[in-house]
């Protein structure tokens, strides 16, 4: 949507807690939520913490694409 808000937020932070999310890479109680990196329990450092965020994005790319589609359709 054009008045749609993308917000990405980074912490220098680990956690011992993981936020839980699905195949989609969504939260499982907060959708259009994508927790990712070490913040949200994904990651154990730089490089996998980046690997998660290129996981994510792709899953918000394709979330997305499938959502303009059935609009569109």
């Amino acid at each position: 949507m054009a008045d749609a808000i993308l917000t990405g937020v980074e912490t220098r932070s680990s956690a011992p807690i993981c936020i839980k999310r699905d195949k989609s890479f969504q939260s499982i109680n907060t959708q259009g939520l994508y927790p990712a990196g070490e913040g949200a329990g994904y990651a154990g450092g730089i490089l996998s913490a980046a690997i998660d965020g290129i996981k994510v994005a792709e899953a918000v790319a394709k979330s997305i694409l499938i959502t303009t589609i059935a609009k569109s359709g």
